[in-house]
């Protein structure tokens, strides 16, 4: 990560999806998505989904180190629009510096409302999904509808207030 990892300032000529991953098994997958909660699934369907001008940002969980191999992190390097986030970088500045958060579930949702961004979330039972900036999605096809949505919003939208004042 400290060889490849990016710091937001290295990419700010593109468009940012930030992605924060989880633990796997964790038990707020379990019990929170129990009917999806595979990481390597979520990052190839944003990739497929993204323009030429977007780029997903993928950050490990701050006490993951260590616990997925090598390997698994090469799978994302390969793809042409997929970066490892540079464990120096917090979460908030991810937030701060992307156009859309994606999550299964978790805080980095909440977090994301909050700090007026819009949200994809891959968690079906996530209080968030109700908000007007998130978009609660189950495949390939939602997803790939639901960035492009997404990523036309504007944070000066009215409803970045509305999800901000409902959370």
């Amino acid at each position: 990560f400290l060889k490849y990892g990016k710091k937001p300032e290295q990419i700010k000529d593109y468009r940012v999806i930030y992605f924060a991953l989880h633990n796997e098994p964790e038990v707020a997958l379990l019990q929170f998505s129990p009917e999806f909660n595979n990481s390597m699934e979520i990052v190839a369907w944003i990739s497929k989904s993204l323009t030429a001008d977007t780029l997903l940002v993928v950050k490990e969980f701050p006490f993951g180190f260590g616990i997925r191999s090598k390997q698994y992190y090469n799978n994302f390097r390969r793809l042409s629009n997929v970066v490892l986030a540079h464990p120096e970088n917090t979460s908030l500045e991810w937030i701060n510096a992307c156009n859309v958060v994606a999550t299964i579930t978790g805080t980095v949702g909440t977090e994301a409302v909050y700090f007026q961004k819009p949200v994809l979330s891959f968690g079906k039972h996530q209080i968030i999904n109700h908000l007007p900036t998130v978009s609660y999605v189950k495949d390939y096809d939602s997803t790939k509808k639901a960035i492009e949505k997404l990523l036309k919003l504007e944070k000066e939208d009215e409803i970045f207030k509305h999800s901000k004042y409902a959370l």
